[in-house]
């Protein structure tokens, strides 16, 4: 009784400490945390490999988070994560191959991905509308102030 109590046990912690390592470790090719942590304001951006970030539970009590990524190969990615694994949500499908392109949420309220060169590949063409931050919200939606990118996930 007592070895089986310590197998579930041993099972329970590895298996937290499995969900844990993939939730701080991220998903796709980004690695780095962004330094504001849940949301962009305007006038700031993504660069390769940082990503903003939404916590929380589900109904079921299961930990979940969202996260936007710009990732490494030019492609702006919101991903779901959870104790079952890690699934797209949103792109931008900006995907280029090479590294280099920046997610900026600008001043005039739109949210832009540019290449090294200046160029714009994506935009949430947002200009002039309300809210003063790019979030994610419980339900996993992505907003560029008041209006949502992405679908809840």
């Amino acid at each position: 009784m007592l070895t089986k109590l310590r197998r579930t046990t041993t099972g329970a912690l590895a298996l937290t400490a499995l969900v844990t390592g993939l939730l701080l470790s991220g998903a796709g090719t980004a690695s780095a945390q962004h330094q504001y942590g849940d949301r962009l304001n305007r006038g700031e951006s993504l660069a390769p490999g940082e990503s903003i970030q939404r916590s929380g539970m589900d109904g079921l009590g299961n930990y979940l988070v969202w996260r936007l990524v710009m990732q490494t190969d030019g492609n702006l990615v919101e991903y779901k994560m959870n104790r079952y694994g890690t699934r797209v949500c949103w792109a931008s499908n900006t995907y280029t191959g090479a590294s280099g392109n920046r997610a900026v949420y600008q001043h005039d309220g739109n949210f832009v991905v540019y290449t090294p060169s200046g160029q714009a590949v994506w935009a949430s063409h947002t200009m002039g509308h309300a809210g003063e931050t790019v979030d994610i919200n419980s339900s996993g939606v992505t907003y560029v102030g008041h209006t949502p990118i992405s679908g809840a996930c």
